[in-house]
């Protein structure tokens, strides 16, 4: 996508001034790193939470409203060891970028029952941009050490919107991973033993960044995507990531019929899901 659709796209940013070299390149760049380009589907758009040109204040507004229906409050800025991220500011383009971004997390959020946040834990959303963890330019991470989930805007009108939706809810399923077990590495052996016998796992999703690499869907027999295949954590957000995103769960829901490792993944998970909605709401 050209920095001129982006710009159309958004709408309020048509007031921007034109953007310097070095933005044209950075977003060029990040728009040819998305790892789910390959597997968008461009015509999905989401609906903006403001009209164009809303305030950082009107945004935040609306933000912590929506939020509170969830039972969860935002919080503005970062402050984690080796995680660096800035606050958005009022400029243009910082408001385009918190719309965009708002537009994406809300919504999917508004999925859950609100007792599945409070039967895991989840009490804070933090909104950033420019999120980096280790140096590593990141979208969202799961933070349960402040009883959080983060998402950023890192150049993200350059991405694929559905495929930062799936980011939304694969990062808090290892949320609730991490609070189920207190381990993001916990190497469930009732997930893996749903795995066809020849199934391997790499070392790790931080292996996959920095690489160009794209995040094809279904490339082996109980594998949803490519990055599933970095490691049994990575599978299970993954699943988790497509089933909650309406227009991968469409893909999924096909793949299933002829997979029944990867339909058992699936239906394991949103039993996990089910549970945690019944427990907390007492039924």
């Amino acid at each position: 996508m050209s920095l001129a659709v982006c710009l159309f796209m958004l709408g309020g940013c048509a007031s921007l001034d034109m953007p310097s070299t070095a933005y044209t390149a950075a977003f060029e760049q990040a728009a040819s790193q998305d790892s789910m380009r390959a597997e968008c589907d461009w015509s999905v758009h989401y609906a903006p939470v403001a009209v164009p040109g809303a305030s950082l204040a009107q945004l935040k507004t609306i933000a912590t409203s929506r939020l509170a229906a969830l039972q969860l409050t935002p919080s503005w800025q970062l402050d984690m060891p080796e995680s660096q991220a800035h606050s958005f500011t009022d400029s243009a383009q910082d408001r385009a970028g918190l719309q965009l971004l708002l537009s994406i997390v809300l919504p999917a959020l508004e999925r859950y029952p609100v007792s599945v946040f409070a039967q895991t834990g989840l009490r804070h959303v933090v909104l950033v941009k420019d999120l980096s963890v280790d140096g590593q330019r990141r979208l969202a991470m799961p933070a349960p050490e402040i009883d959080s989930v983060v998402y950023a805007d890192n150049m993200l009108a350059a991405l694929c919107p559905s495929g930062m939706e799936m980011r939304v809810h694969h990062e808090f399923y290892h949320f609730i991973e991490y609070r189920q077990f207190n381990d993001f590495y916990y190497r469930d052996p009732v997930w893996l033993a749903l795995n066809p016998p020849d199934t391997k796992y790499g070392h790790g999703g931080v292996t996959a960044y920095g690489k160009g690499f794209q995040n094809l869907g279904h490339p082996h027999p109980g594998m949803v995507s490519m990055y599933a295949e970095y490691g049994p954590e990575e599978d299970k957000a993954e699943v988790f990531g497509w089933m909650m995103t309406p227009v991968y769960a469409a893909r999924l829901q096909q793949w299933t019929r002829d997979d029944a490792a990867l339909s058992a993944k699936r239906q394991l998970l949103q039993d996990v899901l089910r549970l945690k909605s019944v427990a907390a709401s007492g039924g």
